[in-house]
């Protein structure tokens, strides 16, 4: 059913019901039957006109959007015009003055005028409704038109720290395979093959909201492969992984964020190395994913701990707008281990 079907139904159930009602008190203050029959569909035709002549007249005023005081004076002025017209066509016509007697031609002023009252008093409602039901489409207009700008906003910002992703990536990447060209050519070259497949998946990332955490894993441990080429002994990684998570969405390169973090600003500063584990599992439906890593987290003032924050900040941002979560991505130190860890809802 369309608006104008709902519209002329909801017309006729409610001033049909009006008209039975006066119709029926009518009758119980002795007025004829016929005359109570003839006046009430005479009125239920003038309520149905008159109150659809407002609809016509203030539909796209917005009268809504106007201070109270201006408003308020349309749906008065309405009511008592259609209020005056009915009563008079009642009271000339047909001499009824409900809820007064129609053989008592003795009604004074007051008489009438709480007669009016009373008129006016019940047509009042349809007002309320007509204007209740524009304030409550208004809201829901502004609420939905809010939350879309919210989300191109989002969308926007969402765009603009997708593009600082992959050259970060890249540079950390690129200095891996420098340190290489000098002392392990042949590992330099291997490590660019394994680099430009490497970039070729990672590409095809950027333009997406989330992937699976399977390829985010995938894309992770061929990073970690081109780093050990470069740190040997020195780096040594494993794989906790429920196989539950494997399918849960993610977005894309948060876990090679921290993988990249972990490299760089832990076991590459550590003489003898460290150890890398790449974790993740299901918690109450809260996807639970990170890395740890062999290290501690630098002071607060250290250059480098600027440095560092600039990638984390990225994904916090990234996170906070996904999910609207401030605090889903955490980074603890305990016994000289690392945890970065990241927590979202899950979802397949």
């Amino acid at each position: 059913m369309g608006k104008k079907e709902i519209y002329w139904t909801i017309q006729l159930i409610c001033w049909s019901l009006y008209i039975i009602y006066t119709t029926s008190e009518y009758i119980y203050y002795k007025v004829n039957i016929n005359t109570a029959l003839i006046s009430g569909l005479i009125n239920l035709c003038i309520f149905i006109i008159s109150t659809h002549l407002y609809y016509l007249a203030v539909n796209n005023k917005q009268i809504e959007l106007f201070n109270w005081r201006k408003f308020i004076v349309f749906p008065i002025l309405a009511n008592f015009i259609i209020s005056i017209i009915v009563y008079s066509i009642n009271l000339f016509f047909w001499n009824i003055t409900i809820p007064y007697s129609t053989n008592d031609n003795n009604t004074d002023f007051l008489g009438h005028v709480f007669c009016f009252t009373r008129t006016f008093r019940l047509i009042m409602p349809w007002f309320i409704f007509y204007h209740g039901i524009k304030f409550a489409k208004r809201s829901i207009h502004e609420e939905r038109a809010k939350l879309e700008a919210e989300m191109h906003v989002k969308e926007i910002e969402l765009v603009s720290l997708r593009s600082q992703l992959n050259p970060h990536f890249l540079f950390n990447s690129l200095n891996s395979i420098q340190s290489l060209t000098l002392t392990e050519p042949k590992l330099a070259r291997d490590a660019t093959m394994k680099l430009s497949d490497l970039l070729r998946v990672s590409l095809s990332f950027y333009d997406l909201r989330d992937i699976t955490f399977q390829e985010e894993l995938l894309l992770v441990k061929n990073y970690l492969d081109l780093e050990k080429m470069r740190f040997d002994e020195r780096l040594n990684y494993k794989t906790d992984i429920s196989k539950t998570v494997l399918m849960a969405r993610v977005p894309p390169m948060s876990l090679q964020l921290l993988a990249e973090n972990a490299v760089k600003h832990g076991i590459s500063k550590l003489k003898n190395g460290g150890n890398i584990t790449v974790f993740a599992h299901k918690k109450n439906n809260i996807l639970i994913f990170g890395i740890q890593n062999t290290g501690t987290i630098l002071a607060d003032n250290s250059e480098h701990k600027t440095r560092k924050g600039i990638g984390l900040e990225n994904l916090n941002k990234r996170l906070l707008i996904n999910y609207g979560l401030k605090d889903a991505l955490t980074i603890e130190c305990e016994n000289n281990i690392v945890t970065a860890q990241v927590s979202i809802p899950f979802k397949i």
